[in-house]
């Protein structure tokens, strides 16, 4: 007899999952929560909500995931055996996430107990960690607490981007969601976590995106890979327009500024921004100028006497 599994998710993570649960000869999915809400880093693949129609299998919104919806989904079926949270953002009542026979889980992008909440990924980035991680947990009442299942870490490069750390992201995820299923399933230990080592994120927004040249160039250099495409980018303004920098890099030769003006432009051979402690090289932008998009950033920044705002 197979599994009775219901995903609830969004985003590249849920469809890559939801392809590694097809896979599984003892696991069947008989119903998925999701809607195009939150479907914003895709990667090019298909929603999870386009691959369960095609697969016949029932799709529901993510409001109707109530312990009516799910008393309504097995009443025809011998139970519900384990609901899997994909890049779920909506909070689930404890009759919820109780009522299937294992339990339910969710998978976190960070190497819990580290950055619990929101946005660890990016956050990771940021901090210039030189690790991530993806986390296969049991839900309990305290968000991202869970006894652990399965978990693996992902190295972060130096020179890494998020988009290069999210494919990577969503190998682990494909890998954790089996090996923590077949771990459930298979009635195995647990591990407890530690919260003496936990740590917490914040919920970022497109405006925190906003660049404060005040900061460390390694902050700064941080910042736009952490947050360049699929999501809304670190960015300034220049002249009133909105400028969103997607390459960049850190000029390794020191110069010793006893005057330092964040945020200055250099008249340089390429396009280089002071720092509160360092230059950064700005090598792509993106920019909307009277409907035309300017990616070279020399073609905007041609007054070298304007200082983006920090």
């Amino acid at each position: 007899m197979k599994n009775k599994i219901l995903i609830a998710g969004h985003k590249a993570h849920a469809s890559v999952v939801f392809e590694s649960l097809k896979e599984m000869i003892d696991v069947e999915i008989v119903g998925v929560f999701t809607d195009k809400e939150d479907d914003f880093c895709m990667l090019n693949l298909i929603p999870i909500g386009e691959m369960a129609k095609t697969a016949g299998i029932p799709c529901y919104l993510p409001t109707q995931l109530t312990i009516e919806t799910l008393r309504s989904i097995t009443k025809d079926k011998k139970g519900l055996d384990l609901l899997l949270l994909v890049e779920w953002k909506n909070l689930i009542t404890e009759s919820v996430y109780n009522f299937p026979q294992y339990g339910s889980f969710n998978i976190h992008d960070s190497f819990l107990p580290e950055y619990r909440g929101s946005s660890p990924m990016n956050w990771a980035i940021i901090n210039g960690n030189s690790y991530t991680g993806a986390t296969f947990y049991q839900i309990n009442k305290s968000a991202d607490s869970g006894p652990i299942y399965a978990q693996e870490k992902l190295e972060i490069g130096k020179t890494d981007y998020v988009q290069e750390v999210l494919r990577k992201m969503l190998g682990a995820y494909k890998r954790v969601a089996v090996q923590g299923i077949r771990a459930v399933l298979d009635n195995k230990t647990s591990q407890a976590q530690d919260e003496s080592k936990a740590s917490y994120s914040a919920k970022r927004t497109p405006e925190d995106g906003l660049i404060d040249f005040h900061a460390d160039v390694q902050v700064v250099y941080n910042m736009v890979r952490a947050l360049t495409d699929p999501f809304p980018g670190a960015f300034t303004f220049y002249k009133g327009v909105k400028v969103t920098i997607t390459k960049a890099s850190i000029v390794k030769r020191k110069y010793h500024y006893v005057g330092n003006i964040p945020g200055s432009l250099l008249k340089a051979e390429k396009c280089w921004i002071l720092c509160g402690n360092g230059i950064l090289y700005v090598e792509e932008i993106s920019a909307n100028v009277e409907g035309g998009l300017i990616r070279c950033p020399k073609e905007l920044f041609t007054d070298y006497s304007v200082r983006l705002p920090c």
